[in-house]
């Protein structure tokens, strides 16, 4: 199984500037977490832990409630906007693939629940 999630402010002022990168990989004996934070331009965490197999299956639980699976894989976007960044939650399980990619703007949807919810959780992963 692996979950990535990147995420970024795109083009705004230096000192507003983010990214996030989260990566979730469940391996034969144990299962890693990686996560990239940066803010105006500098790197605030860069960490990659192991995980407990039970937290691991509540996150997996969760995000399995919400459908992550029956998300369909998305094509990268074609059209390209000066000072927009696409970003993406990626999931693989065995044959199972969904992607999508979304602006920071089709976050604030009425439509957008079912995503807003996966990148919640995924946002809130710890260690």
């Amino acid at each position: 199984m692996e979950l990535v999630w990147e995420e970024s402010s795109g083009a705004v002022a230096p000192e507003f500037r983010y990214g996030k990168q989260f990566r979730l990989v469940a391996e034969q004996k144990k299962v890693l977490l990686t996560r990239k934070v940066s803010r105006a331009g500098k790197q605030i965490l860069n960490e990659t832990k192991e995980i407990s197999p039970k937290l691991y299956e509540s996150w997996m639980q969760k995000l399995s409630q919400l459908g992550i699976q029956s998300i369909p894989f998305e094509s990268p976007p074609t059209e390209t906007i000066t000072g927009v960044s696409y970003n993406f939650v990626s999931f693989q399980l065995s044959s199972t693939k969904s992607k999508f990619y979304y602006r920071l703007e089709e976050r604030k949807e009425p439509n957008w629940k079912q995503k807003n919810s996966i990148i919640n959780i995924i946002e809130r992963m710890k260690p």
